[in-house]
């Protein structure tokens, strides 16, 4: 019996032992663990810590810019001229269309997804240039990001321009009718989102990634305040608004409809053209 008792004893013994080791094995190989880990998680930080700062600096970098380098001639308020040349200058031979407006304007963004095209093809056949004025009305931050990439587009990409125009108004249309306004009056989702509209439209990356979110605080406020001061034949100076189309800077047309056949009827009529 005591053979027997003292096998078992140490039996258990080497057991408790093996077990003593294995936990002790465990505990080495879980501080190994957490140490990994820890190393990996301070690692990550660091490199996230890292690109934000470098993210931080780079926006810095593209909103703390002079507006008189970035957007060149356009800086002192002057309008986009669309010409059957293209952007540019004016054709002193034909008439010319003035359109005033606002990015965050609803009623403006209608007019230009129901017949802006309309107009541009006019255009191109020749029958009149187009002056595009950007002014304050609604003055969302949407505005001011649009007028932004609008004004940088016709300096640097002109080719780009009209679609450009056409797909900032169709987008503040769209979330205008769908009563969405998380975007269009916030500046930095509005600069992010002007960012996306212009690359669909086939604007450069290179040109895209250095779009301020705003540089056309001085810009607008120079030319809503001579557009304000102008005096039209039509217009009622106690109340006017956005959109405004003038004909030839001298006379105010009015639309009864934006039903595209009409308005390109009355803007030819205004303009002296058939």
């Amino acid at each position: 019996m005591s053979q027997k008792s003292t096998g078992t004893n140490a039996v258990r013994a080497k057991a408790q032992q093996m077990r003593q080791e294995q936990e002790r094995a465990d505990k080495r190989m879980r501080a190994i663990i957490i140490g990994s880990v820890s190393a990996i998680v301070v690692a990550v930080i660091a490199v996230v810590a890292v690109v934000v700062s470098q993210q931080i600096k780079a926006d810095a970098e593209i909103n703390d810019v002079d507006p008189k380098v970035v957007l060149g001639a356009y800086a002192d308020g002057s309008p986009i001229v669309l010409s059957p040349k293209g952007i540019g200058e004016a054709d002193p031979a034909l008439p010319t269309l003035t359109d005033y407006f606002d990015y965050s304007c609803h009623v403006c963004a209608d007019a230009e997804v129901a017949f802006g095209k309309e107009l541009v093809t006019d255009v191109t056949d020749g029958k009149y240039n187009i002056v595009f004025q950007p002014v304050n009305t609604v003055q969302a931050p949407y505005q001011y990001a649009a007028t932004t990439a609008s004004l940088i587009v016709a300096k640097e990409s002109p080719e780009h321009w009209t679609d450009l125009h056409h797909a900032l108004m169709s987008y503040f249309a769209e979330q205008y009718k769908a009563g969405q306004g998380s975007v269009v009056q916030d500046i930095d989702k509005s600069a992010k989102q002007v960012r996306e509209i212009a690359l669909s439209v086939g604007v450069p990356e290179s040109l895209v990634s250095t779009f301020p979110k705003n540089l056309a605080e001085e810009y607008l406020t120079a030319s809503t305040t001579a557009w304000q001061k102008a005096s039209f034949e039509g217009r009622n100076p106690n109340s006017f608004g956005t959109p405004e189309f003038v004909a030839n800077g001298e006379k105010k047309i009015e639309l009864t409809s934006f039903e595209p056949n009409e308005v390109l009827q009355s803007m030819r009529t205004g303009l002296g053209v058939k």
